[in-house]
């Protein structure tokens, strides 16, 4: 019995998750589709959702998210502390790449950095928290404007298909830099986690261990942040997916 109500309480769950930010309307044919359940167990399970107010039914057939989902979201972010989870973040990151982390968000046209964790090395470049970059150079500044829609260009197509950069020797010499973009809510891009450190330690085996490590990290920050399940499936697809070919250099 027990196991059932877990069986039923999944796919309620699961009907939830399939509404996103891009289509916050779904049929019920769709729904069945995108779910894999028969109509009938899906009308039986939405009848539950509507009665709590976690699904509404619209005039024209069509679901949406209820109210009682906005309520919950509220208490969510009432007991969350974004600038602790980035932090939490950045620390457990940089205890497996042993370089310097950083944590930088879009200031208009500069990024500026408001976290860092920095390297154990002896030989390091060092970033401070307030230090202030050029928006459209280094991994991170070229991943804050692959995610913002007033900067990202064709050019930055491939930073935002495989949500990562690397840079060697762009902004300062001899210093290399692997970046990934951290999301919220409404898939709006919060800031990215950058990898930074002397480009001798950079081969291309680390580098892709790095990318390996930062991309976990944005989707575990991300989800916590609020970012939609469409957009984590995506992230969750690049996981391991291999670095971009041709980092970008000076």
């Amino acid at each position: 019995m027990e196991d059932k109500g877990v069986a039923t309480l999944d796919r309620a769950l699961a009907i939830l998750a399939t509404f996103s930010e891009a289509e916050p309307l779904l049929s019920l044919a769709e729904l069945s589709r995108r779910t894999g359940l028969y109509k009938s167990t899906l009308l039986r399970l939405l009848a539950s959702l509507q009665h709590w107010h976690f699904v509404v039914q619209r005039q024209d057939g069509q679901y949406h998210v209820g109210p009682a989902a906005l309520h919950l979201a509220r208490l969510y972010q009432r007991s969350i502390r974004p600038a602790e989870l980035v932090h939490e973040a950045i620390v457990a990151v940089a205890a497996e790449v042993v370089e310097n982390v950083n944590f930088y968000v879009r200031r208009g046209e500069a990024r500026v950095c408001v976290d860092c964790v920095p390297s154990p090395h002896a030989i390091r470049h060092h970033t401070l928290v307030g230090e202030i970059f050029p928006l459209q150079r280094g991994a991170a500044g070229r991943v804050l404007c692959a995610f913002s829609d007033d900067l990202a260009t064709p050019s930055l197509e491939p930073v935002r298909k495989a949500f990562a950069c690397v840079s060697h020797g762009e902004y300062v010499e001899n210093l290399s830099a692997v970046s990934v973009p951290v999301f919220g809510t409404g898939n709006q891009c919060e800031g990215a986690i950058a990898v930074t450190g002397l480009s001798a330690r950079f081969t291309e085996e680390r580098v892709d261990f790095f990318v390996r490590q930062l991309r976990r990290a944005s989707l575990k920050l991300s989800r916590a942040l609020g970012a939609d399940n469409a957009l984590l499936q995506q992230l969750e697809s690049v996981l391991d997916a291999p670095v971009p070919p041709t980092p970008i250099t000076a």
